[in-house]
């Protein structure tokens, strides 16, 4: 499996590009990366490229202005191989152990994904190279909501009581939008 970070993002809400902004010690993207990266051979970029990421392979969007579901299909494009789990760069607090149970839960579904009281998690989700038709059949219709893709597979979701057995959700899943979103979301 192929752990894929989506970096394509205008950051319009945060005013400067988020994925390289300092969050404490370091990059936004290296708090994820450090997350990942043990549970992932091969962890790929997936957006457009900048000079402040040298160190990582980063593979351009395909389908450029088609926002995540571009993202992913580019990811799946891309993969060699047949599974990718696809997390926002925006998520600095994720958590490995949870990452590692829904990597056991993947067995041979299209797409496994957390579902909880606040809704889907599509970016931070495991799909499956098979659905590249039907992401493709999406974009080709202007459709880029992520959530229509959902219901046209095979999609296994993680329900809440199962995520809370390795943390708060409110946590794993928060998001950095804004600049008070770095001092607001810590855990």
């Amino acid at each position: 499996m192929t752990g894929i970070v989506l970096i394509g993002g205008k950051s319009t809400r945060f005013g400067r590009d988020k994925v390289v902004a300092q969050v404490g010690d370091k990059l936004l993207i290296e708090h994820v990366i450090e997350v990942i990266s043990p549970l992932f051979d091969d962890i790929v970029l997936i957006g457009h490229k900048r000079q402040d990421l040298p160190s990582f392979t980063i593979v351009e969007d395909l389908r450029p202005g088609c926002g995540p579901l571009g993202g992913i299909y580019t990811a799946l494009s891309s993969s060699q191989t047949d599974h990718c789990f696809v997390f926002a760069a925006d998520m600095p607090y994720l958590n490995r152990d949870f990452i590692s149970y829904m990597l056991s839960r993947a067995d041979d579904h299209d797409i496994v994904l957390p579902v909880w009281s606040k809704g889907r998690e599509p970016l931070h989700a495991i799909y499956h190279k098979r659905i590249l038709p039907v992401v493709k059949s999406l974009l080709d219709a202007d459709s880029f909501k992520i959530l229509d893709l959902l219901g046209k597979v095979d999609t296994v979701a993680i329900p809440e009581d199962e995520i809370r057995l390795f943390g708060r959700p409110e946590a794993m899943f928060s998001n950095i939008n804004t600049l008070s979103d770095m001092v607001h979301s810590a855990p």
